[in-house]
């Protein structure tokens, strides 16, 4: 008996000193910093032109993280014409935003790659045309290029869009989860 009392005592030992083992390396974290963003809106207008036909005006102020991205989704009727514009505060950097246009899987307005030499733009201006083939959901992506995530930008942006005739807003800016 005494043999068995001692296989069972070392089998404990082995098992706790596994768990113990197991336990350290569960218990260590690793710290990931992802880049945060922040926005304000300056100012919302509903304008109606000579014509009659109502817009809606979205001035917003966004700071992106180095890394970070931006989005804006558009929920737009086919034919609706979208006019934007943006530009960043003058940073060090020089300006380092990358834009582009989604509607699906279609990129309308193409990302423009850069690297640390040619850091990007400073800003920039566009017009497009919601059309059926490619749907109603569209999303403007803001992406501040530089890897420094201590390298902020400020960007100012102005969107131009006919108002929903259901009266609800067309730019929706998405949630951010952490």
């Amino acid at each position: 008996m005494k043999n068995n009392e001692r296989v069972i005592a070392i089998l404990f030992l082995i098992s706790a000193i596994i768990s113990l083992l197991l336990t350290g390396c569960v218990g260590q974290t690793t710290t990931v910093t992802t880049p945060t963003r922040s926005y304000s809106v300056v100012k919302t207008a509903d304008v109606t032109d000579l014509e009659g036909t109502k817009w809606q005006i979205y001035q917003l102020s966004m700071v992106l993280q180095g890394g970070g991205t931006f989005t804006i989704d558009m929920n737009m009727m086919p034919g609706n014409e979208v006019s934007c514009w943006y530009n960043t505060e003058q940073p060090s950097s020089g300006g380092s935003v990358n834009f582009q246009i989604v509607a699906g899987n279609t990129i309308i307005y193409p990302l423009v790659a850069t690297s640390a030499a040619d850091p990007g733009y400073t800003s920039d201006n566009f017009s497009f045309t919601a059309s059926q083939a490619n749907g109603s959901s569209y999303r403007l992506i803001f992406h501040n290029n530089l890897p420094d995530i201590n390298a902020n930008e400020t960007i100012y942006t102005e969107i131009t869009c006919p108002a929903n005739p259901s009266g609800e807003d067309s730019i929706f800016v998405p949630l951010e989860t952490k």
